[in-house]
């Protein structure tokens, strides 16, 4: 496919809805995925205006999936109906190239996997595994991905686990006056861990145009059947998100559903990225977030049965409340 400058990035338009596809699950990592099921999820994401799909080379197959799903819509959702997002940088467990020459080959391959001729949003991704001149000095990801930018890229943006890691690589870019578009962060603002909040203000002050938060569930751990396997979490938070979710479970709540609409109430985030592995999982996480809004706009109240449940659930949580697991792990 001929690769062509991205027609949006004359109209500086960024019109993301509330809710992004995070279709890393389609990996198959975090739960058994049927074969049909992204196609029927990516459609029933854009009927529902669901306008932004998440992904990256780093989830196997993802891109491929993602992009057929997407072109299979072509008759029925055009191309500048929706953002993709996807990313750079990690290619495997321990297989980081932050190199120029690898960031542009990187995005070509990204936009023929995903059938597309541009990409809107590019994450450098992961940064906290790799040597910070390797991100920001020439020769590295971000100075290529700028280039990049008048090319086939919308925004640049970058994502890591550790906050105090984006906030120092978005103040120097700042400071050397080509700020960062987007960040994204993710596990910093769920039930246990609410750290991106006194965050917010500081991206914005440097530059940081759209801030997307991910991973509501923190990975899939708050969720009734437990994290999967690989899961950071040390024993003890686990331990604490199962009585929680057991807490939940006697008062016919879903841990999931209040650890989802918890983080949809964050103000100051331009989209939540959210893991939606079949077309039920989408519909349920639109009526959370109408839910959300609508409580928002005072037209409905919270359950006074929900409040006591979350105050509880906190209590529970409270001795790992804000405690980050290490990025990257020791035996890295």
């Amino acid at each position: 496919m001929p690769l062509t400058q991205n027609k949006e990035v004359s109209n500086n338009k960024f019109e993301v809805s509330k809710l992004t596809f995070g279709a890393a699950v389609f990996n198959g990592l975090h739960n058994r995925i049927g074969e049909d099921w992204p196609s029927l999820s990516v459609r029933r994401a854009l009927e529902l205006d669901i306008n932004a799909f998440d992904t990256s080379p780093y989830y196997g197959e993802g891109e491929n999936i993602l992009g057929s799903a997407l072109y299979n819509l072509r008759d029925e959702f055009s191309r500048s109906s929706y953002y993709i997002f996807t990313k750079v940088g990690r290619y495997g467990l321990k297989d980081f190239d932050y190199s120029a020459k690898r960031i542009r080959q990187s995005v070509e391959e990204s936009c023929r996997r995903l059938r597309t001729d541009y990409l809107d949003v590019v994450y450098a991704h992961d940064v906290e595994f790799v040597k910070r001149e390797d991100i920001v000095e020439d020769g590295g990801a971000l100075p290529e991905l700028f280039k990049l930018k008048i090319e086939l890229i919308f925004l640049v943006l970058f994502l890591g686990y550790p906050l105090d890691v984006l906030l120092d690589i978005t103040r120097l870019q700042y400071d050397r006056n080509q700020p960062i578009d987007v960040i994204l962060s993710y596990s910093h603002y769920c039930l246990h861990n609410i750290k991106l909040s006194d965050y917010i203000q500081e991206f914005n002050r440097v530059g940081v145009r759209y801030i997307m938060n991910a991973s509501p569930l923190s990975m899939g751990l708050l969720r009734n059947n437990g994290p999967p396997v690989w899961h950071p979490a040390s024993n003890e938070l686990r331990h604490a998100v199962a009585q929680s979710s057991t807490l939940a479970s006697r008062n016919n709540l879903n841990i999931s559903k209040l650890a989802i609409q918890f983080a949809l109430d964050l103000s100051g985030i331009t989209s939540t990225v959210i893991g939606l592995s079949n077309p039920t999982e989408v519909e349920d996480a639109i009526l959370y977030l109408k839910e959300v809004q609508a409580r928002q706009k005072g037209e409905v109240v919270t359950p006074e049965i929900e409040k006591r449940v979350l105050t509880e659930i906190h209590q529970i949580l409270k001795p790992y409340f804000n405690l980050s697991w290490e990025s990257p792990p020791k035996n890295h």
